[in-house]
């Protein structure tokens, strides 16, 4: 008999305990199940704005006059800069907020290419590729804050985003990333521009506490022709020198796509720089031009070739110094084709081929003793 009173003494607080039988627990549970789906709701409804990604770059530059070489550095290279081994160009981790009234964006990097842009007055930039956030002011108005790309050039040192995965040498010597302040705001579904205000960080432009201003436009007539305007403007003089050296540099891009398996990119920088000549009068103003024509055909879904033509002339060296031999800055031309497998959307391979020409005697290339260079390079990455 008490085991049957034990039995039923145990059912009956079971019964409250888990809510049978009696309205208060079970009302009790049903708030707790609430509350939790609501905190739930609420950290994921902002994880919902978070995007995170992974980009991983491997190359093998083949150069050909290797054996005249003391170094194993490619000149004037904004990515895969090691020759005759195989390398990692970059492995990075990105992250990206975006909500209705605020958004941030946060990648780091490793590699090859990070390590070789990094200027020796700010190797934090080795590891981080962009740190910035921005407000909505009102609708299509923003404004960011942070470590921000520069809009000038159409070219990456990440191979991902490039038909041809290396940068020509106009683009080594374009103005790196700011760390300022970006407003930007879009006119239509066709026109959108801003304003940037900051230092530059980059190795043709060593960081000093003048502030640089950036304008970029972008004009978008046809869903298949597109052009943008950019421009670097500011004093580049170190802080403590007499004299002002302010650029202006002028960016073009022209993108079109007659069909949609052909695409052309056209990109024209032209710049110039007070009290830039070379002696005995250095207080005239000194001009550079650079760029590059390309052109692009997919088929078969997963292949594509593309091909490049590039000048880059600099001829009182402002940006890329005077060449003791030629007494000017550089002058350079080339040509480049690729070969490009995309097993996946998120993946490819391309196997290239390289030519670079410099101004005659000016030996800029194999440790100086060339005046001219030929690769062929192999690049593979996936990001996603």
């Amino acid at each position: 008999m008490k085991k049957i009173y034990f039995f039923l003494f145990s059912l009956l607080l079971s019964m409250v305990i888990f809510g049978i039988g009696s309205g208060t627990p079970v009302n009790a549970q049903e708030i707790s199940d609430s509350t939790t789906e609501a905190l739930k709701s609420k950290i994921l409804g902002k994880l919902n704005h978070f995007t995170f990604g992974m980009y991983i770059d491997a190359y093998y530059n083949g150069t050909f006059n290797s054996g005249q070489d003391t170094s194993n550095l490619v000149p004037f290279s904004a990515n895969c800069p090691i020759q005759d081994q195989i390398r990692l160009n970059v492995a990075a981790l990105e992250f990206y907020y975006t909500a209705e009234k605020v958004r941030g964006k946060f990648a780091i990097q490793y590699g090859d290419a990070p390590n070789l842009m990094a200027a020796s007055n700010s190797q934090w930039i080795k590891t981080i590729r962009q740190a910035n956030f921005g407000f909505r002011i009102v609708k299509d108005l923003w404004v960011d804050f942070g470590y921000i790309f520069n809009p000038v050039g159409v070219e990456s040192s990440w191979g991902a985003l490039n038909r041809i995965s290396f940068v020509t040498i106009g683009g080594y010597f374009e103005p790196g990333s700011v760390l300022g302040a970006k407003l930007s705001y879009k006119f239509s579904e066709k026109f959108n521009g801003g304003f940037m205000i900051g230092n530059p960080f980059s190795l043709a432009y060593a960081q000093n506490t003048h502030m640089a201003g950036l304008i970029f436009i972008n004009y978008q007539p046809l869903k298949n022709l597109s052009f943008t305007y950019n421009n670097f403007f500011g004093n580049q003089a170190l802080i403590n020198a007499d004299i002002k050296t302010n650029i202006l540099y002028n960016n073009l891009i022209i993108t079109w796509s007659p069909f949609k398996s052909l695409e052309f990119i056209g990109q024209l920088d032209l710049a110039s720089q007070t009290n830039s000549t070379k002696p005995p009068d250095t207080t005239g103003i000194a001009h550079m031009y650079s760029g590059f024509l390309q052109v692009r055909y997919a088929f078969a879904k997963v292949f594509s070739i593309s091909g490049r033509y590039e000048v880059m002339n600099d001829p009182q060296g402002f940006l890329t110094g005077i060449n003791k031999l030629t007494m000017r800055g550089i002058r350079t031309n080339g040509y480049a084709f690729s070969f490009e497998y995309k097993p996946v959307s998120f993946g490819y391979l391309r196997l290239a081929y390289r030519y670079l020409c410099g101004y005659p005697g000016s030996k800029i290339f194999a440790s100086n003793t060339s005046d001219n260079m030929q690769a062929i390079i192999f690049t593979t990455g996936v990001r996603f």
